[in-house]
């Protein structure tokens, strides 16, 4: 295959690895660079990019554009997107300096290839020759399942937005050459009457450095890990405290849980207690998943791939999640316990700790599952070859 030049642009710089687009979008540029020469626009509406993370694509990409948005245009551009009936989150993350500026490095530049990552970033490189964008997952599908979770106030508009959104996904797609998407399940919320034409990337993990090492002395009996401000994985930490962890300790024993990774919000932070310990950010996520006998993901919200889980079954720890979450997985009985209650959950939970042949039965189903299904460069290799 000719080496093409690629033009990635996103919504965010790409490092560390602190949410899932992040961790997606990098992974796909490690491994494209090997086969193609990657330019990379990030929009940066977050703090300074140190030096060491902007060095670490350097490694991976010919060149890389930071175009910072101020507060007052992100506020300004959101406010517009209102009135214009677009996605808040497409009005927030734009700007006409940000669009001229695209503009002239893709004209100096001659890319083969304009790949946009998220609907949020669709308006920089729609209509241009050859496009790919990557809509990860049905983002109005995520909004609908949580106008529930918002107050009453609130709620007129978040459903304002979803279908806002939906109408947007469906408007964009005649704007792209190519269209990417992380699970089937998603595919089929993108309403457009050629949907099936939508390529499955699911995401994947580096199953080389999420392996099992056995390096840690088990200190908790469930782990739990995520963003901790995404509004999903706050609702499954307080399910998993609240509702599920009552009925183990009543059943069973005294439990300790972990709660891992960055930006825990103020609710999750009052999860805190002598038996549950609320990390925020670690440098090695692995520590967390091996400090733990079981990971447990309570998520009955949110849409896509759960990263969390194909680490967790990577690093050998025998996993829980609900129907919904599995959708985006589809591994069987054998590789992850399924539960979509909190009875279910804590009994499930309960036939792990006590059974040991279980688990290591899970370990082992579940590591093989995601070797063979999951692994980044099997998956990146298809990915590719869209840029034919």
């Amino acid at each position: 295959m000719k080496q093409k030049k690629i033009l990635i642009i996103t919504s965010r710089f790409p490092f560390p690895l602190d949410k899932g687009d992040k961790l997606r979008i990098y992974h796909q540029i490690k491994y494209l660079s090997q086969h193609h020469d990657i330019f990379l626009v990030s929009l940066n509406a977050e703090k300074k990019i140190s030096t060491n993370n902007l060095n670490e694509l350097k490694k991976y990409c010919k060149e890389v554009y930071i175009i910072r948005l101020s507060l007052f245009t992100r506020f300004i551009n959101t406010l517009k997107s209102f009135f214009r009936r677009e996605p808040l989150q497409v009005g927030y993350f734009y700007s006409h300096y940000a669009n001229k500026k695209i503009n002239s490095i893709i004209k100096n530049l001659q890319p083969d290839w304009c790949y946009s990552q998220l609907i949020r970033t669709a308006k920089y490189s729609y209509n241009k020759n050859n496009n790919i964008i990557d809509y990860m997952d049905a983002l109005s599908k995520g909004i609908e399942r949580r106008i529930n979770h918002f107050p009453l106030i609130l709620q007129p508009l978040i459903k304002r937005e979803h279908i806002i959104t939906k109408q947007y996904e469906s408007f964009i797609f005649n704007k792209f050459k190519k269209h990417t998407i992380i699970t089937e399940n998603d595919r089929q919320f993108i309403q457009h009457k050629y949907n099936s034409n939508i390529t499955i990337i699911p995401n994947g993990v580096d199953t080389e450095y999420f392996q099992p090492k056995n390096r840690k002395k088990k200190k908790y009996d469930l782990v739990f890990v995520g963003n901790m401000s995404y509004p999903p994985n706050v609702t499954a930490a307080i399910y998993l405290c609240e509702k599920i962890l009552p009925i183990i300790e009543k059943k069973y024993k005294k439990c300790k849980v972990l709660i891992g990774g960055t930006n825990p919000n103020s609710r999750v932070k009052k999860l805190q207690t002598k038996n549950i310990s609320i990390s925020g950010w670690v440098d090695d996520i692995r520590d967390i998943y091996e400090s733990g006998h079981i990971f447990i993901a309570p998520m009955f919200l949110g849409t896509g791939l759960q990263n969390k889980l194909l680490e967790a079954m990577s690093m050998g720890i025998p996993c829980i999640t609900t129907d919904l979450a599995n959708k985006a997985l589809l591994a069987n009985k054998s590789q992850i316990k399924i539960a979509n209650n909190a009875n279910q959950f804590a009994n499930a939970c309960i036939e792990i700790l006590k059974n040991q042949n279980l688990a290591s039965s899970l370990k082992l189903a579940g590591r093989k599952f995601v070797e063979e299904k999951y692994d980044w460069r099997k998956i990146n290799s298809k990915l590719s070859k869209l840029f034919n």
